[in-house]
């Protein structure tokens, strides 16, 4: 138990250390940062969103914003919890100019599957259809409010538990996990009707 209490602490302030030397213009202290965080920060950006926006220049911005708030961070919550909340804020942005826009689009899904899951022993058409089921699972996240659609790819493509997802958004638990059971069932109900046409 003391060594868990002392790894936490550690972990802390190594993070402490980490953004005093982003604040002081470290350029280590950057990359280390940058380096720490890019692979989760990237994959939030890949779920939430989907194939239909420009992933790399929205994982500049939230890079951009993260370094540019530092001087925000006030360590009341983890900087986990922290980076993933701007990155979180970058993408709901994203997505209300997107839904202001109301245009309901036909996904061409562009993202290589080699990029998400290990194809060694590719099947053309187990990947066609894997393909296409990804395709149909953007389509009705993108019938999804913004609310509930951040919080199904949170819980169900991030991994992301309920207690951190209400830490995340600042959202009471009761909120998240009514989202959660909403927008799964819209979800469902989507898909439901697609395997029905195509069978």
């Amino acid at each position: 138990m003391l060594k868990s209490a002392q790894s936490n602490d550690n972990y802390a302030m190594d993070n402490e250390n980490l953004v005093s030397g982003c604040l002081k213009d470290d350029k280590q202290s950057q990359r280390a940062l940058f380096k720490k965080y890019r692979e989760k920060v990237y994959t939030i950006i890949f779920h939430t969103l989907g194939p239909n926006f420009e992933k790399d220049d929205i994982f500049q911005q939230a890079f951009i914003k993260i370094f540019k708030s530092l001087n925000n961070f006030k360590g009341i919550s983890s900087l986990d919890t922290w980076v993933y909340r701007i990155t979180t804020k970058v993408c709901i942005d994203q997505l209300r100019k997107k839904y202001r826009k109301r245009q309901i689009e036909t996904v061409h899904y562009t993202e290589s599957i080699d990029n998400i899951r290990n194809t060694t022993d590719s099947n053309p058409d187990k990947d066609n259809e894997q393909k296409e089921l990804t395709e149909q699972i953007y389509i009705g996240l993108n019938k999804l409010n913004i609310e509930k659609r951040i919080v199904v790819t949170m819980f169900e493509m991030e991994g992301f538990p309920l207690q951190d997802i209400s830490e995340i958004l600042g959202k009471p638990i009761g909120t998240i996990k009514s989202r959660l059971f909403h927008g799964r069932k819209e979800l469902a109900g989507y898909l439901r009707s697609y395997l029905d046409v195509k069978s």
